[in-house]
């Protein structure tokens, strides 16, 4: 008998000594590679294999330290995708706790969850009327002595999560993110798509692609919000591109729907080109989640605007200011714009009066400018007109309709110099749709041309062709039609010499040819 437990004893010994099976061995080589790469699917998929091998009965070294570092590094993509991070963030504060004390202090996971809290990430798709679930430092500009950011420096050169935390806080900071050398870390971390995205993110120059990232490794849809935005700013070599831009906004979308900064961008950008059916879809499906998002009502309320839902969009407006506090300008505004346009004068002059002392830009003014003209109130349109120009000196409409009502009150000599200014005003926005133009036609060129049989990105460019002639055409003639005004006014107050240079800019444009001759001989006929 004594044999027998001697023999089992020794034996028990043994398979003690001999660890965790080849198979969990793999298994956590298998999260250990997830992590490196560094993909949001990755990291989740990391996570998971970490998590499920630290629950064993047997303990297996390193596992638990990979659950704590994989929900940490989830965390901070879904803070930099717009996603909920909050619920990754505890996984990591309670496996946190489990951990035995690291050699060295700075690895602690007590400094990497103090550290974390400083990374802020993308917000844009927050909801202004809701508290902010930030934490830590807020929006406030971090010190670039701040301890718990330099708690990480000992650790990063030998810890992979404190280098991407310290990297991540570093490109926030537009001090700290001057002092990241690109090549260095690259050194450190060669062949690590993990801190090769967090380069490409970072806005500094020298770091990788975005696009280059995902060409790596299809992978990696995590790029897809910044090689959007990329395409919406253009660069030296690559033109702005807004519709390339939705496509990559409609790609991240369906790679992470739970993200209200992604869809509020792509809305937004189909808003930029009016396809404002597209961009309403959007709001309403973040409005679904999220009832009360100011900045979705406010994107609801100008595309029902745009697509002419007055009344669907004047209830809209409603909402928001009988909610408070944020986007009431905007909502009284749009509320006023509906309004007029149902030609329900006394109630948009009732919104577009608070709007001004609520809102000072050029649309709002001249909006009531065109409310008060409905209501022959001429002073105040005429006050409200050249406020809205002042205010935005390419407001071509404002100063021409300011000139048009000193017209209808015969004041003829105020009308001439604004009639003139518009003149130059709609030539300068003529130009301007010229240079577009052309940049769109190099654009379609750079691609090859017009696919056969077409696609809808051809049909896209077609509209924009059309609307930018139109622009064109349209510019060309208001000029033409302010120096025909100018040339009258200017003959009506004695001004022969400049009443005779408006009407000659007048007769080149081939529509108002004929009207001019006449009037040029009539200016002729002045003593």
């Amino acid at each position: 008998m004594r044999l027998h437990v001697a023999t089992l004893v020794i034996f028990t010994a043994a398979c003690a000594a001999r660890g965790p099976s080849p198979q969990l061995l793999a298994e956590l080589g298998k999260a250990d590679a997830l992590l490196r790469q560094g993909c949001y699917t990755c990291l989740k998929e990391a996570e998971a294999i970490y998590q499920k091998v630290s629950t064993m009965p047997r303990p297996v070294p390193g596992a638990a330290q990979g659950a704590f570092d994989a929900a940490l590094l989830v965390s901070l993509r879904e803070k930099e995708l717009g996603l909920p991070a909050e619920a990754a963030m505890d996984r990591a504060r309670q496996r946190a706790t489990g951990l035995m004390p690291v050699v060295p202090p700075a690895s602690a996971p007590s400094v990497l969850l103090e550290a974390a809290e400083l990374f802020i990430g993308e917000t844009s798709g927050m909801d202004p009327g809701r508290p902010s679930p930030l934490t830590g430092r807020g929006r406030l500009p971090l010190d670039p002595a701040n301890a718990q950011r330099r708690a990480l420096d000992a650790a990063a050169p030998t810890n992979l999560v404190a280098d991407y935390l310290a990297l991540a806080i570093d490109c926030e900071q537009a001090r700290l993110r001057d002092t990241i050398d690109p090549a260095a870390l690259l050194a450190r971390r060669d062949g690590v798509p993990l801190m090769r995205f967090r380069l490409a993110i970072c806005g500094r120059p020298g770091g990788p692609l975005a696009a280059s990232i995902r060409e790596a490794d299809p992978r990696f849809l995590d790029t897809l919000p910044w090689e959007a935005r990329r395409a919406m700013v253009g660069s030296q070599t690559e033109a702005i591109d807004l519709f390339r831009a939705i496509a990559l906004l409609g790609e991240a979308r369906a790679a992470f729907p739970a993200s209200f900064s992604i869809t509020m961008l792509w809305s937004q950008t189909n808003q930029s080109v009016a396809e404002f059916e597209a961009a309403l879809s959007g709001f309403d499906r973040i409005l679904a989640e999220a009832p009360t998002h100011r900045n979705a009502m406010l994107g609801r309320l100008t595309s029902l605007s745009y697509l002419l839902r007055h009344q669907d969009a004047i209830a809209t407006a409603t909402a928001m200011i009988e909610l408070g506090t944020w986007h009431i300008g905007d909502a009284h505004y749009w509320r006023a714009w509906n309004h007029y346009n149902l030609n329900a004068l006394e109630p948009a002059w009732a919104d577009v009066e608070i709007a001004t002392k609520l809102l000072s830009n050029s649309n709002v003014y001249m909006l009531a400018g065109l409310i008060a003209y409905a209501r022959t109130d001429l002073p105040t349109a005429i006050a409200r007109f050249d406020r809205a120009f002042v205010l935005d000196s390419g407001n071509c409409d404002a100063v021409w309709m300011s000139g048009l009502v000193n017209v209808d009150r015969q004041e003829w000599e105020p009308a001439s110099p604004k009639f003139s200014r518009g003149m130059t005003c709609f030539t300068s926005a003529a130009e301007q749709a010229r240079r577009d133009l052309t940049q769109l036609e190099a654009g379609i060129a750079r691609r090859g041309g017009p696919a056969d049989p077409p696609t809808p990105r051809d049909a896209r460019d077609a509209k924009q062709r059309a609307k930018l002639q139109k622009d064109i055409e349209t510019g060309e003639e208001r000029s033409a039609q302010s120096a025909f005004n100018a040339a009258q006014c200017y003959a009506r107050i004695g001004q022969k010499l400049l009443a005779r240079t408006h009407v000659d800019a007048a007769a080149a444009h081939p529509r108002l040819k004929e009207k001019a001759d006449a009037l040029r001989a009539a200016i002729d006929k002045m003593q």
